[in-house]
């Protein structure tokens, strides 16, 4: 079974239409006792629409709503004490109880103002108190001025014209202006307020206001607003604004106006009371000194809402501008954490940049780069200062996955001024880049074909070998050249020949150690610099060499067996590379002389090792 649907804005009206002929079936048709029996009704069509904001449309004030509740149903009774002193029963009785009864709506009725005014508000700040209290004071006034128009006494019936004015000021201006756009629920609730008050008020101020037509209707058509209020969706809505407090909105503006506008219609009631002619040259002067007041502080607020929008508009630029930029732009304050980081760190290190904040900047570097980075901090200096500026520099950061990226990266040097202390920082990757650099390089010390270091990068290991050469383990160098290459391309071809040497790679780098270097010096020369060797060590690897040369390789689909001629040499204390390698190159001739297939070694002092 599902429950009754909500109230539709057509449905509203319809309501509020039904209302409305009752309470011209109360200026016309009846009269007495029957008229406040009928007003009873019409409360109950108040207290309905009540319900139907508080249950239907889940209305967010739920102490504005609960008062009026309050209000309609001490009204109801009030009117049924009446019907009954009408009726003649117990007059002495009910007369004061309809007075008591009518005095206590109104305290519920400024119960239910009061919340309105704290509506979508969990926390009011000092400003926004200093306003409401304004209001409050103005409407204080109000009532302090129907009270010495009476002759310091109200009764009930003059108690409402007063309270009801005041409701107006202090809820019902700010809502007719609110904040995110005018709706019915807050039109109606203002027309309410605004037929209250001239109703009980009228009086007051025009004579023979209460023989015009439906003028003591008035209040009961209020009842009919409040029906449209109530009923119709937009109340789910009324007064919340997506504004903080302290804006400067319209309704705030528009409410510290009508406050301000008390005075000079004080004085204009004062001078209608007393005939005083300076009375009413008081309250005009203050009513124009006001108005060009009120009008000067709207321009400035149209003013200031319009730097608002230009400065919105900008930031949003600038936030949109951050987040599809590619560059990083970082600001760390002068703690060295992070003040400030752009959304697109996330697609260059996997965390959204609310995970960096207040983090120590270096630390974000890989270990390795950290004090290269603290020496850019250190050079780019202090922004105006003389020999400060841009320091570039390539690091390494850390991925949230655990990895490394390259970030080109430019710090300022450091900055003090207005919302920046501390450095600014960009950066963008530049991992390809790197990798691409590296594989340059890398193939600029590599041979093509076996991946072996090439002739230059030899040269460069044995010359730092031989910088400082060790009398008790000193480099040494092998020459390999395989015998007969030239035959394998003849007969096999060069394909041939090229899987060859991938083979002789393959064996030379198996019989050696993980710090030895092996390299191919160009055709079917090879080289190995053997690390802190002896003749002893130098002759093992030699005769391994030899060994694993003479095993069968399969080539071009056919199995051949190659052998290769090695010379050695041992490095001696002042040896250069050059030497060193022209001693090897030597030997290894030698050994082609003899045979092939066999090696030739010398020590440090030229003697050949056996």
């Amino acid at each position: 079974m599902t429950g009754s649907p909500t109230p539709t804005a057509r449905a509203a009206w319809w309501h509020a239409a039904v209302a409305a002929v009752v309470v011209v079936a109360m200026g016309t048709l009846v009269s007495g006792a029957v008229r406040a029996v009928t007003e009873i009704a019409l409360m109950g069509l108040g207290l309905a629409a009540v319900s139907c904001a508080l249950g239907k449309h889940r209305a967010a004030s739920l102490i504005a709503w609960r008062g009026l509740a309050v209000t309609m149903v001490l009204f109801a009774l009030s009117t049924a004490a009446e019907v009954l002193v009408l009726l003649g029963t117990a007059t002495s009785f009910f007369t004061p109880i309809e007075s008591g009864l009518d005095i206590a709506a109104y305290g519920a009725l400024v119960v239910a103002a009061l919340g309105q005014l704290a509506v979508g508000r969990r926390r009011r700040d000092r400003e926004a108190w200093v306003d409401t209290a304004s209001l409050l004071l103005a409407a204080g006034l109000v009532v302090l001025a129907f009270s010495s128009a009476v002759g310091g006494s109200l009764s009930d019936t003059q108690l409402g014209a007063p309270v009801i004015t005041a409701l107006v000021l202090v809820v019902c201006v700010p809502l007719a202006v609110p904040d995110n756009g005018r709706s019915v629920s807050a039109m109606a609730l203002v027309g309410a307020g605004t037929l209250a008050a001239v109703g009980y008020g009228g009086g007051f101020v025009v004579p023979g206001f209460s023989d015009l037509p439906f003028a003591t209707e008035l209040p009961q058509f209020g009842v009919v607003c409040l029906v449209l209020a109530g009923r119709h969706p937009s109340v789910a809505r009324l007064g919340l604004t997506s504004a903080p407090a302290t804006t400067v909105t319209t309704g705030r503006l528009m409410g510290l106006g009508a406050a301000l506008l008390i005075s000079p219609v004080l004085l204009l009631f004062v001078g209608f009371r007393d005939g005083s002619g300076t009375g009413f040259v008081l309250a005009a002067g203050s009513a124009a000194l006001t108005g060009v007041v009120l009008w000067r502080l709207a321009s400035m607020n149209r003013q200031r809402e319009a730097i608002r929008v230009a400065l919105a508009a900008s930031e949003a630029r600038l936030q949109l501008l951050l987040e599809n930029a590619a560059d990083v732009i970082t600001i760390v304050d002068t703690a060295g954490s992070v003040a400030y980081m752009s959304p697109a760190v996330q697609s260059l290190l996997g965390r959204p940049a609310a995970d960096y904040l207040g983090r120590d900047a270096i630390s974000l570097a890989d270990p390795r780069d950290q004090p290269r980075l603290r020496a850019a901090v250190a050079a780019a200096g202090h922004f105006g200062s003389e020999g400060a500026g841009v320091v570039d520099t390539d690091i390494r950061v850390q991925h949230s996955s655990g990895g490394t990226r390259w970030v080109e990266m430019r710090i300022s040097g450091r900055v003090d001024a207005a919302g920046i202390e501390g450095w600014v920082v960009n950066f963008r990757e530049v991992t390809d880049r790197k990798l691409f650099e590296d594989e340059l390089r890398r193939q600029a010390r590599t041979d093509p074909l076996t991946g072996l270091l090439n002739r230059t990068a030899f040269n460069e290991r044995l010359a730092a070998a031989t910088a400082q050469v060790d009398d008790a383990a000193p480099p040494a160098v092998l020459f390999v050249d395989v015998d007969d290459f030239k035959t394998i391309n003849d007969t096999l071809g060069h394909g041939a020949g090229d899987e060859l040497l991938l083979a002789v790679a393959g064996r030379l780098s198996a019989q050696v150690r993980g710090d030895d270097v092996v390299a191919r010096l160009g055709g079917d020369e090879f080289a190995l610099l053997l690390d802190g060797a002896d003749g002893d060590r130098l002759r093992d690897v030699a005769d391994r060499l030899l060994v694993a040369m003479r095993a069968p390789v399969r080539i071009a689909g056919e199995t051949v067996t190659v052998t290769a001629s090695i010379g050695g040499a041992l490095a001696e204390p002042g040896c250069t590379a050059e030497r060193l390698l022209h001693r090897a190159d030597t030997a290894m001739y030698t050994a082609k002389r003899t045979g092939k297939d066999s090696r030739a070694l010398l020590d440090g002092t030229e003697s050949v090792l056996a």
